[in-house]
């Protein structure tokens, strides 16, 4: 008997014990467990040609990626450079503030996308509804910014025609969520470019941001080469180094 026909006897043999009954309740554990490895591996293989990097920060803080964002911003001069700048999972408007005060180009374009009514699921230990803006839009003045209500699948492909992907994308993944990084991320490959940023808000959540990036990296013809991170690899940003997409007119 040879290894294929074992494993599909093995298989044969789960199933029919009706494995979930009995292993169930780990199969988060293990889920969590295989992409901790997979980002410890990631950290040891990339952490030596960042430009910026944190670690080891004994107290990290949500705060600090704004350390991060500047040194993105001095290294690539976008201080006065036309952008792109899409937010998916706006909340407050902290960043989306922090990107459009530093940023003083007349002609860039900035995009928020988010329910404003919060998280649609349960993410981790936080339960569903967690940063609920009460369908309210940050107030935030400033007439290059267009904010876009409702969950990403919506709202996205409706309003992706509108948006100006010439100029230099900055990619903002702050939506917490594996099946909303992941989905804006493979609806946007297409029209993503060499040169173009790509920020994680949660890439050290293992099981979320850092699972979609591993799915779609391994999905789709491109190099990422990580720049910078901070708060212990939690927020890290990336250069679109080669991508091969057809173009969408």
């Amino acid at each position: 008997m040879n290894i294929i026909s074992i494993n599909r006897k093995i298989k044969a043999i789960l199933i029919r014990l009706r494995i979930h009954r009995w292993l169930g309740f780990i199969e988060n554990i293990f889920l969590n467990a295989s992409y901790m490895i997979r980002l410890s591996r990631w950290v040891d293989t990339n952490r030596q040609i960042l430009i910026y990097d944190d670690f080891y920060n004994a107290q990290p803080k949500h705060g600090e990626r704004f350390q991060l964002y500047k040194q993105i911003l001095d290294t690539y001069t976008l201080n006065e450079e036309n952008i792109t700048y899409l937010e998916f999972g706006v909340a407050s408007g902290t960043s989306m503030r922090w990107w459009t005060d530093h940023n003083i180009a007349p002609s860039s374009n900035f995009w928020g996308f988010d329910t404003f009514e919060g998280l649609p699921e349960r993410y981790g230990s936080l339960k569903q509804g967690v940063f609920n803006m009460k369908g309210q839009f940050p107030e935030i003045s400033d007439e290059r910014i267009h904010f876009v209500k409702g969950l990403f699948q919506d709202t996205l492909l409706e309003n992706i025609k509108f948006i100006n992907f010439s100029d230099r994308v900055i990619l903002h993944i702050d939506s917490d969520l594996f099946t909303a990084a992941l989905y804006v991320l493979t609806t946007l490959f297409p029209y993503l470019k060499k040169g173009d940023l790509i920020l994680f808000d949660e890439f050290g959540v293992p099981g979320h941001e850092f699972r979609a990036f591993v799915g779609f990296v391994d999905s789709f013809y491109l190099k990422l080469k990580p720049i910078g991170a901070i708060n212990n690899y939690l927020q890290v940003i990336f250069e679109i180094t080669e991508i091969n997409s057809n173009r969408i007119k």
